[in-house]
Formats: C-alpha cells, sequence, structure tokens
C-alpha cells in the first residue's frame, strides 16, 4: 500500500514534469482534481493501467516544443536519444548483437500533423525520382511527395532545422548528395546527416536561379562568392588536379 509520504512526492514529480512541457498548466491543473477526488488506493490502482499520464494537447496553445521536451526527459533522468541493439542487422563473431554508432530517439515525441496530412496519407508517393530538370521540383507520378511551404513553416515552428535541412536537401534536388545518401544507406542499412555534406552548388533550382540572375547581369553569392561562372571555375579545378 503507497503511504502519503509516497503519494505527495508521486504526484509532485507529475505535476513539476507536465508543467514543464505544458506552461499553462492546464494538464497538471486537470490530473490535480482528478488525483484529489482518489483514495491512496484509488490512486495506487490507478497506475496499474498501461499509460495512466496521458498529455492533452491543444492546437495553437499547448504543443510542447522540442527544447521543452528534453528539458522534461532530463528532470526526470530518461534519455531521447540511446545506442541501439539490433541483432537482426549485426552480430560479432561470437554471434552477440553489437551496438549502432548512431544514437536512435527511444521515447514517444509529439509530431505536428501537417495540413494536408489526411490527403498526402492517401495517396503517398514511394519514390521521389521524376523531377523537373530546370525546376528541381517532383513532377508526375510523384509530384505529391513535394514538401509545401506549410509544411516547412510547421518543421520551423516545431525547431526542427535538421529535419528541414533533410528535406530541402538529400530529399529534395541535391542530386550528387542524394546519391550518396542512397549508396551509404545500401551499404551500412542507416545514415545520419552527418555522413553526407552538401555541395554548395549540388541543388538544381539554385543553379537554375543563378543562371536566371546572370542572364538579367545580376551577381548572387548563390554558387560562388567570385565574378567566375561555375563552369569556368570547374575548368580550373580540373586543370590544377592534372598538373
Amino acid at each position: 500500500m503507497i503511504t502519503k509520504k509516497q503519494r505527495q512526492e508521486v504526484e509532485f514529480k507529475i505535476y513539476k514534469t507536465l508543467d514543464i512541457i505544458d506552461p499553462t498548466e492546464a494538464n497538471s491543473n486537470w490530473f490535480k482534481e482528478k488525483f484529489s477526488r482518489m483514495s491512496d488506493k484509488e490512486f495506487e490502482e490507478y497506475f496499474t493501467q498501461e499509460w495512466p499520464i496521458k498529455f492533452q494537447m491543444k492546437l495553437f496553445e499547448i504543443e510542447p516544443k522540442m527544447n521543452q521536451i528534453q528539458k522534461a526527459l532530463k528532470s526526470i533522468g530518461v534519455p531521447l536519444f540511446e545506442h541501439l541493439y539490433q541483432p537482426y542487422l549485426y552480430t560479432d563473431k561470437n554471434g552477440k548483437p553489437v551496438r549502432t554508432n548512431y544514437e536512435a530517439i527511444i521515447v514517444y515525441i509529439p509530431i505536428k500533423k501537417m495540413k494536408q496530412f489526411i490527403s498526402k496519407k492517401n495517396s503517398m508517393s514511394i519514390n521521389i525520382d521524376e523531377r523537373n530538370l530546370k525546376t528541381g521540383r517532383l513532377i508526375n507520378k510523384d509530384k505529391n511527395a513535394n514538401t509545401s511551404d506549410r509544411e516547412m513553416e510547421c518543421l520551423a515552428v516545431m525547431s526542427l532545422p535538421n529535419t528541414m535541412r533533410e528535406v530541402a536537401t538529400y530529399r529534395a534536388d541535391a542530386v550528387q548528395a542524394k546519391e550518396e545518401f542512397y549508396n551509404t544507406i545500401n551499404a551500412k542499412n542507416m545514415v545520419s546527416l552527418k555522413d553526407v555534406e552538401v555541395g554548395r552548388t549540388d541543388s538544381i533550382s539554385r543553379n537554375t536561379f543563378n543562371t536566371y540572375l546572370l542572364g538579367a547581369g545580376m551577381m548572387s553569392n548563390l554558387i560562388t562568392d567570385t565574378y567566375y561562372l561555375p563552369i569556368t571555375l570547374n575548368k580550373k579545378d580540373r586543370v590544377k588536379r592534372e598538373y
């Protein structure tokens, strides 16, 4: 049987953690009212169910940010990332599973649903290969895999810069980086953003826009910081390598 002191400690930890990810205190106040009507026995039995503490979100008002989630996990001593053992992928010579080189998310985190979530779910593309060679945008049967402006804005609001980088480069029109990304996955069954660098010139849309600016007599730093054209710089680099 739980004691009064133990119950107070449990409740305090719950309310403290909820207030970190919900500064409005709406969630903690709801549980305070709920637990106030329970006896010690009912309180203990309540936690025998699966997922007894359910966090309630409210659009645009109660939506935890990544820094709040990380702070809450730190306060209760739960890591967001951990090294995993995947015996179905890696084992040593003795048949024991080997720890992964990279850490993976082990905690369920809330991801904001995109505005077009339902329509995309019903007609999701599985390839991102057919592209307009001028703009870099997906076309034909793959065009519904394009990332919309609203989706990128949602990623920005959620403070997910690495996801934005992946969507805007490896999953977009950075052709060389994309190929290296896929090759790394095929070789290692996994890949990290740190494994593959994205070159400044590795973007179809950026090169196209830069060409339009040059055609209009305007200099930009999209591709280079000099007045040389990319083709001229490539020739110079090739000559240097040959000698």
